[in-house]
């Protein structure tokens, strides 16, 4: 098996296709031409995939669509709120939802620009967090990736990260740490996004970083921690070590194996 990580991804993947089929019910019983280009986004959207091989040319086709089709701020709130809905309930879409919002980040309606929204949003949720752990354990893991992944790909007119996402992004990692619920997602969670943002976090705010992994260490030395988690944490830290450049082949297959033969 090559998806030892896949399955912790299923039930929301489970969800999404539900509520999106829900949406394509709804969308036969409207005539406002205002929700038709809605259907069009939507319908684009929902055709990409992270690893497709016509991502980018998807990607192009619905900021064009978008474009053409947006001319208020309440149908621009929409179009940020869709993606923004797909990205936190399907996980595995965060990354090409981020490179859209990355491409379409300066857009701008009736004074309003796409990445002004955006971060709105990202605020909302983040005040919010609490209560998304409590009642919807998927939505909280899908906001803190997708937080990561625009923090990864995103960046400002000067060509920076936004910074003001490094402090948010280091108490939702310190907090899935913690986390005494879903406790091998909350640990899976926060290794993906070590792997892909631990070195651009750390250059932002080392001190941080450092408190972060001491954390780390501590979790995976608990007693009551499974042996998946404490091979998570076991190839961040490594990783760190590492310089946050990639192991060695050997090391690589040393872990998918473990992982494999402890999810199996």
């Amino acid at each position: 098996m090559d998806r030892p990580k896949v399955s912790l991804l299923e039930s929301s993947k489970d969800r999404l296709k539900r509520r999106l089929k829900e949406k394509d019910e709804v969308s036969f019983d409207t005539p406002n031409p205002q929700k038709t280009k809605m259907d069009k986004l939507i319908e684009i959207l929902n055709s990409m995939r992270n690893n497709s091989r016509d991502v980018d040319s998807n990607l192009t086709t619905f900021m064009e669509e978008a474009q053409n089709s947006t001319n208020s701020e309440g149908m621009l709130s929409e179009i940020v709120q869709t993606i923004y809905h797909k990205a936190v309930t399907d996980r595995s879409f965060a990354s090409t939802a981020a490179k859209l919002c990355d491409k379409m980040s300066l857009f701008m309606v009736e004074g309003t620009k796409f990445r002004s929204l955006l971060l709105n949003i990202l605020q909302k949720d983040f005040t919010m967090r609490e209560k998304l752990q409590q009642t919807d354990v998927e939505r909280w893991l899908g906001f803190i990736t997708f937080l990561c992944e625009v923090f990864g790909i995103m960046r400002s007119n000067a060509g920076e990260p936004f910074r003001v996402l490094v402090c948010p992004i280091y108490t939702c990692l310190r907090e899935l740490l913690q986390s005494q619920d879903v406790k091998e997602d909350s640990v899976l969670c926060c290794s993906m996004e070590l792997q892909s943002t631990g070195k651009l976090l750390e250059e932002q705010l080392p001190e941080m970083m450092t408190e972060l992994l001491a954390a780390a260490r501590d979790k995976m030395l608990g007693p009551s921690e499974s042996p998946l988690s404490r091979s998570l944490l076991l190839e961040v830290i490594e990783l760190h070590a590492n310089g946050w450049n990639p192991l060695t082949p050997t090391i690589m297959q040393y872990y998918n194996k473990t992982i494999q033969k402890l999810t199996a």
